[in-house]
């Protein structure tokens, strides 16, 4: 049950995160959407306004051929002189000079009769119109305004002023160009900016105004560019500390696993030698049973040899604790390695011996004093000895050398065991983890003493390297500096 709700949240947390990340990626792409058109939207508005002056400027100049015209703007002017400020409230004198024939007539035409009024537009508008028939587009552009209009106009709205533009006709043959480079035409003629010229001609061909805006991509990053950067970043924390809480989670579950796991071998281990001890305690304690000397020698040995084990036991348990405390101080006296290596040598002895096993010496360091703790260290070849014995499918053969150079001193035990896998060993010094021992069934343990060997290593400067093949046994060669060495 505890497993499917695990599982459960981990499929709720996965299928949450690719569900934010959707959303964020569709809000992106619509905000981009968005801007996009907002560009477009406001490059239309300036070719739009472009086109309208033009216009405007156009029916001036028409105004200014023409008797009738010269007349309007002859009033115009004296109304302006003679309104002064009232004229400026209403329209500023930019907007008079190119208001459209309609606007000047209205403004002026509040001062004239019905009558007059009527007799003027009429004359106004035959004068225009009598001139527009046959007169080409060439004829109708000054380049020089269109261009001053352009970069005004794309200026004003955020945009680069020099834009390539050019004229087309409604068949899409270029009319006029600006000095743009080559290959711009083909492109020109393409490009959604576009805005009709003249639009309203009664009569005469469409033309249409182009223009090529190339900072669109970089006018949409820079306004955009900020929001998505942050975005992006927020996305990118939460899918790594997604990543790391799923591993933590993980990670937990693996260890109570392991913990539940170690739970039940302590049981068993710690069951075992106390049955043991109590069956040689009652029958030493049962006046039926006869009681030899070898009888008595041989239920002590049992009751020492599980004692002994007992320790053990208890002593891996306070090596975890230890580590996991983080509260392993080392008291540092001056050892002499190679008497300390001699000494555990001959504590194990009787285990070795047992599997008809040997150890060999090889301590060849020419320096070989250091700076340590002498429990920790004696602890430390305790257990490679022990592994080296409990791994090994035949009659133990451990091998114990030294040598020396100018930073510390290397320490080597190698077996003839079993050997590690090369996939299992960067894991053997993880705590908890044990090695699956295949035909080595009497193998016991809990997983704790490569990770105490690890961290007594690392707590004395030093470092610990493996090498081990399948059915070859394994080395571990471990560096301890020298005291004026600092570690690295």
């Amino acid at each position: 049950m505890e497993k499917r709700r695990m599982q459960a949240l981990m499929v709720a947390l996965v299928v949450a995160l690719v569900g934010l990340v959707v959303v964020q990626v569709y809000w992106i792409r619509g905000t981009l959407a968005l801007q996009q058109e907002r560009f477009v939207s406001v490059v239309n508005a300036a070719l739009f306004s472009v086109s309208d002056r033009m216009e405007r400027v156009e029916k001036l100049q028409n105004l200014k051929q023409h008797e009738a015209g010269r007349r309007l703007i002859g009033r115009l002017d004296t109304l302006r002189g003679a309104l002064g400020p009232a004229v400026h409230a209403g329209a500023a004198p930019r907007d008079i000079a190119t208001m459209d024939p309609v606007g000047m007539v209205s403004l002026a035409g509040e001062h004239m009769g019905e009558e007059e009024q009527e007799a003027f537009v009429a004359d106004l508008v035959r004068s225009i119109l009598a001139d527009e028939p046959g007169r080409r587009l060439e004829e109708r552009i000054d380049p020089g305004l269109l261009d001053s209009l352009l970069t005004h106009e794309m200026l004003d709205n955020g945009l680069r002023g020099d834009v390539p533009y050019g004229i087309f006709s409604e068949d899409g043959k270029p009319v006029m160009l600006s000095d743009s480079v080559p290959g711009t035409v083909a492109k020109l003629a393409r490009s959604p900016f576009r805005e009709r010229l003249y639009r309203h001609d009664p009569n005469g061909p469409y033309h249409y105004l182009h223009v090529l805006v190339p900072g669109q991509q970089r006018s949409m990053w820079r306004d955009m560019g900020p929001l998505l950067a942050a975005d992006a970043l927020l996305l990118l924390v939460v899918v790594l500390v997604f990543m790391r809480t799923l591993r933590i989670i993980l990670y937990q579950k693996r260890l109570g696993d392991i913990r539940t796991d170690l739970v039940n071998n302590l049981t068993h281990e710690l069951k075992t030698p106390i049955s043991t001890i109590g069956l040689a305690c009652e029958a030493l304690m049962d006046p039926s049973l006869p009681k030899t000397e070898e009888q008595m020698r041989s239920y002590t040995a049992m009751i020492r040899d599980e004692n002994k084990r007992l320790g053990a036991l208890v002593e891996n348990v306070l090596q975890s604790a230890v580590q996991d405390s983080g509260k392993m101080v080392l008291k540092r006296v001056q050892l002499d390695l190679h008497t300390l290596v001699k000494d555990v040598v001959r504590s194990s002895s009787m285990q070795v011996s047992r599997r008809n096993g040997v150890v060999e010496l090889d301590l060849k360091a020419e320096i070989h004093h250091v700076s340590g703790d002498r429990i920790h260290l004696t602890n430390l070849l305790y257990n490679l000895i022990d592994n080296a014995v409990k791994y090994c499918d035949r009659e133990p053969r451990i091998r114990i050398a030294t040598t020396s150079d100018n930073t510390g001193i290397w320490l080597t035990v190698a077996d003839n065991g079993i050997g590690i896998a090369p996939s299992e060993q960067n894991k053997v010094f993880d705590r908890l983890y044990r090695v699956p021992t295949g035909n080595v069934h009497n193998a016991k343990g809990f997983g704790l003493g490569l990770s105490y060997v690890r961290a007594v290593v690392e707590r004395h400067g030093g470092r610990v390297r493996l090498e081990s093949a399948p059915g070859k046994g394994s080395a571990f060669h471990i560096h301890i500096p020298f005291e004026h060495v600092p570690s690295t």
